[in-house]
């Protein structure tokens, strides 16, 4: 609590979302900020680690008066309430407060601040929410996955008849206390041939020492692995050791385990899931790609899956549509289509139908990407959702999540953001021209619109800065603006690729310079302003309230560490779930809202399986925090996430593959409405107990998109071609069938 400058405050006006505003009462706890109105029963319950940004803006400036006498009350709310705190959410809620009294906009504004930004993950909201549900729930949720029983179950190390291609794989012990890799797990599946000696050595070729591990082992024999680029460099350095693990690894499905004399076909696949340029570009820095000329049997696919940076960029924008609209969701086709967001889940889904199609017909795919714990998890989970039926089960689902994420090291605290950062609070000010006597009615009339006692308030005229361009030109930018044009024109012009980098580099740093005056001119000014917002130290720029002091004054040219890391991975795999699950609505055990409450989960910090960003950092913490599992499989819960389409038949379970259908791809406008497990944007919660009404909500807006033909087969297609044993069952999505067949325009 010593984080608060204030715990509650009356007569706050919320809006979110774009409905309309209403009044109620606000409180500030240590783990969440909640909203309470008489006009509902409902409250909204907002955790701070799912804030995702947040914005105050400063009432205009507002001068004493020339005549020496005192503004009165009234006049002094109308000026408060010009005033606001805009909050981004990573669910994608949408908050407006305003406020009645300018202190305590700084007040809440300043606690806010506090209280999302944290420097370790213990002060995050899952450690006291497992003390305080210690009494009531029996946690079973860490015990869902094991390691050693889904290798077994997948027939590593079997010896029967049905699964004899199991016995050339063994579990290796050689990553215990995390001395092989730090970001792996430490039950590991090798092929038997290689020793745990041979394993150091490849360890060090890999980013990271991520060397190559197996991952899925299929019915008919076909492995799946992953691991993270190699290190190849400009001088184009090779392991044998590395080799010898992807030779062995493609001969575990060989009748004695041996590589073939002679080398064939490559039919097995590499998979790369960056754009050739990308892994080009990494040489240089001592990374890279495999040189095909020293892996026998395989041959390499570049999926073109941009990295982290694009797909964040790409949901910024989508998030400025989405929010624009301000209808639960809801973004017009055309503006969705310049996201770029449904191209990059076509992208990922043309190479979950490569691995599916190749592993289907008996062959080997090794899937990386950089690191290999963003593109890579995201590839190779959903490519054994297509080929296995237990993980389209919500115990199996459970598990999957558990091991190609938890276990395996994606970093879901950086790339969720959990511990917030100061530079995503930021201060702007309110701007009116002087003598505008509209905007000061308007004003006035939101005040008394929004005055509790339904009292008129005076229309008051306060002195107002120039607006921010206007004066940002009178400070010295626009100076500097009128011989901008001419000074980087010729980069304008210019064709190459060089040229249009420098131009954007040139214009970035000019936005930042004007920002910076502003900024200092804004600071300059306070102290003949009434507003008593230079007492408050926290919101000053450059303060830190993790370290509790400012840091050094300036610009800076560049993103911050937290921003350059955070990016929707996890959020783009259950995108992807989704459009499975619209695609085959019978083949899956859970609906629509289970995916929903797990990407709220994941943001909110309430449980400990998605904190940290390894499975070694998760250890620690543990003993000390719930897994998500124990609230979300909890037989009291379990109804709200039944899909009642599930088609439960023994022999399609054993054999069913199914294939994604590219050209049946959909905005998901359901995620992107503020969706909340507790508040859950008012009717939604109650409509998730009915699986017919959970089904509908999806027929918001929608987009369909057809893949170019050239990001369709030159990847998928010629390795379908090559795949010499077709499927015992491979389903193919029946749009006829489908509930959801009402959605499409």
């Amino acid at each position: 609590m010593d984080l608060l400058r204030v715990t509650k405050v009356d007569n706050v006006l919320l809006k979110r979302n774009g409905t309309d505003e209403c009044l109620g009462t606000l409180h500030l706890t240590t783990n969440h900020l909640i909203f309470t109105t008489d006009q509902s029963n409902r409250e909204l319950w907002l955790g701070y680690p799912l804030i995702h940004s947040a914005q105050l803006q400063r009432p205009p400036r507002l001068l004493a008066r020339r005549d020496g006498y005192a503004f009165s009350r009234e006049e002094l709310v109308t000026w408060a309430l010009r005033g606001s705190i805009h909050i981004r959410c990573h669910h994608f809620l949408f908050l407006t407060l305003r406020f009645r009294d300018v202190k305590q906009l700084y007040d809440v504004y300043s606690s806010i601040k506090r209280a999302a930004c944290v420097d370790s993950i213990e002060k995050l909201y899952a450690f006291d929410y497992a003390r305080s549900q210690q009494q009531q729930i029996e946690d079973s949720g860490w015990s869902v996955y094991d390691a050693q029983k889904e290798l077994l179950r997948m027939g590593v190390g079997s010896v029967t008849d049905e699964r004899q291609q199991g016995r050339f794989w063994r579990v290796t012990e050689a990553n215990r206390g995390y001395a092989l890799c730090a970001t792996y797990p430490p039950v590991l599946a090798v092929p038997t041939r290689i020793s745990d000696t041979t394993l150091t050595y490849a360890a060090a070729y890999r980013s990271k020492r991520r060397l190559p591990v197996l991952c899925y082992l299929h019915a008919n024999g076909a492995s799946m692995t992953r691991s993270s680029q190699p290190m190849v460099g400009l001088k184009q350095a090779r392991s044998v050791q590395d080799e010898k693990i992807v030779e062995a690894i493609l001969a575990t499905s060989e009748e004695n385990g041996l590589p073939p004399r002679f080398a064939g076909d490559r039919t097995n696949v590499i998979i790369d899931a960056r754009p050739t340029t990308n892994a080009v570009v990494n040489r240089a820095v001592g990374a890279g790609s495999e040189n095909m000329d020293h892996y026998r049997r395989c041959r390499k696919a570049y999926l073109g899956i941009d990295n982290i940076h694009v797909m964040r960029d790409a949901l910024a924008r989508l998030v400025e549509a989405v929010e624009a609209e301000g209808d639960r969701g809801v973004v017009e086709r055309i503006k969705a289509s310049r996201t770029d967001w449904l191209r990059h889940i076509g992208n990922i889904m043309v190479g979950v139908r490569t691995i599916v199609e190749s592993m289907a017909g008996g062959n080997h795919v090794l899937v990386h990407c950089s690191d290999g714990w963003d593109r890579t998890a995201q590839l190779t989970s959903l490519a054994q959702v297509c080929l296995d039926p237990y993980y389209r089960s919500m115990q199996g689902f459970a598990v999957l999540v558990e091991k190609e994420w938890a276990s395996f090291g994606h970093q879901f605290t950086q790339r969720c953001g959990h511990l917030g950062h100061p530079d995503k609070f930021r201060v702007t000010r309110a701007s009116q021209p002087k003598g505008s006597e509209e905007d000061s009615s308007a004003a006035a009339d939101a005040s008394s619109g929004a005055d509790s006692t339904g009292s008129e308030t005076p229309n008051i005229q306060p002195a107002m800065a120039e607006p921010e361009s206007e004066r940002g030109a009178g400070a010295g930018a626009g100076a500097g603006q009128e011989g901008s044009e001419g000074s980087y024109d010729f980069l304008q012009t210019s064709t190459s690729m060089f040229g249009r980098f420098a131009s954007r580099a040139f214009k970035g740093v000019q936005s930042r310079i004007s920002s910076a005056i502003q900024a200092a001119s804004d600071n300059l000014d306070d102290t003949d302003d009434m507003d008593p917002f230079y007492l408050y130290p926290e919101l000053q720029p450059g303060y830190d309230p993790r370290t509790d002091s400012a840091q050094s004054s300036g610009f800076r040219l560049g993103r911050s560490k937290h921003d350059h890391e955070t990016s929707p991975v996890f959020q783009q795999f259950l995108d992807c779930m989704f459009q499975l699950c619209v695609q085959y609505p019978t083949m899956f055990e859970f609906n629509e809202v289970f995916l929903l409450d797990l990407f709220y989960y994941a943001h909110s910090a309430q449980f400990g399986t998605f904190l940290g960003n390894c499975a070694r950092e998760r250890a620690k913490f543990r003993d000390r925090t719930m897994s998500v599992w124990s609230w979300m499989l909890a037989d009291e819960r379990r109804d709200r996430y039944v899909n009642e389409l599930y088609l439960k038949d023994p022999e399609m379970a054993k054999t069913a593959v199914i294939v994604p259908d590219l050209g049946f791809l959909q905005y998901w406008s359901r995620m992107f409405e503020g969706h909340d497990p507790s508040f859950a944007c008012g009717e939604t919660s109650s409509n998730s107990n009915s699986n017919s009404n959970s089904n509908s909500s999806v027929t918001a807006a929608v987009e369909t998109v057809t893949l170019e033909p050239e990001a369709d087969t030159k990847v998928a297609e010629d390795l379908t071609a090559e795949s010499q044993d077709a499927p015992a069952v491979v389903v193919v999505p029946s749009r006829s069938s489908s509930s959801f067949e009402n959605v499409w325009a």
